[in-house]
């Protein structure tokens, strides 16, 4: 929801560094791989050092690079398929790291089992009912994209470092995981069924 509402703005402000990146000769597709060598690289120095609010912003500069190379490809003419493709698994990658790096130091292991899962059915949800039956992106609920799960991640994280409060025993970030759990498993059900409506619809 807020990637697609918010896009133009978005590629209106990286548009200058965009330019400047074409300029290097580097691909679109080079950039999402560094992109995501970068996000591991910024999760290792999290396990390491266990600077969280160094992480937050490293997790923010990703999600630049990740906004980047679609502005590069589109500036260039080099849109393709597989492109779309590889940027979707990097980012499914780079999100399964970041929440992983972060248990780790928090050590929240349930919840975020429990928010990778339910990110990754959300999305498996319109990929596998996509092999049945011919689908739209515009035909699914967006209460819960990767756009909202990495803003809320990192905003929650970000604020319990800077604001140790808790609620019923447990600090800001705990429910931060809480309620990407529970939206993401909402979302998922909301996919299945409209995948069942979907699919019955179009077999016929």
């Amino acid at each position: 929801m807020i990637g697609s509402k918010y896009k133009a703005f978005f590629d209106e402000k990286l548009n200058g560094l965009a330019k400047a990146v074409i300029k290097t000769g580097v691909t679109p597709n080079q950039l999402t791989l560094i992109g995501l060598i970068f996000g591991f690289l910024s999760c290792v120095f999290l396990i390491v050092t266990k600077r969280v609010l160094i992480f937050c912003v490293l997790m923010v500069l990703s999600g630049l690079l990740d906004a980047l190379d679609g502005l590069v490809a589109r500036l260039t003419g080099r849109c393709s398929k597989f492109g779309a493709y590889l940027d979707a698994m990097c980012d499914r990658y780079y999100e399964a790291a970041a929440v992983l790096s972060v248990a780790y130091v928090t050590g929240y292991w349930l919840l975020s089992f429990l928010a990778i899962t339910g990110a990754m059915i959300t999305s498996y949800a319109k990929a596998r009912a996509g092999m049945e039956v011919p689908v739209s992106n515009t035909e699914w609920p967006d209460f819960m994209e990767r756009m909202e799960r990495c803003v809320i991640f990192v905003t929650g994280l970000f604020l319990s470092r800077i604001f140790p409060w808790r609620f019923f025993g447990h600090d800001l970030f705990f429910w931060t995981l809480a309620l990407i759990a529970a939206g993401t498993h909402f979302t998922a059900g909301q996919r299945i069924l409209r995948a069942k409506k979907i699919i019955e619809n179009r077999e016929n």
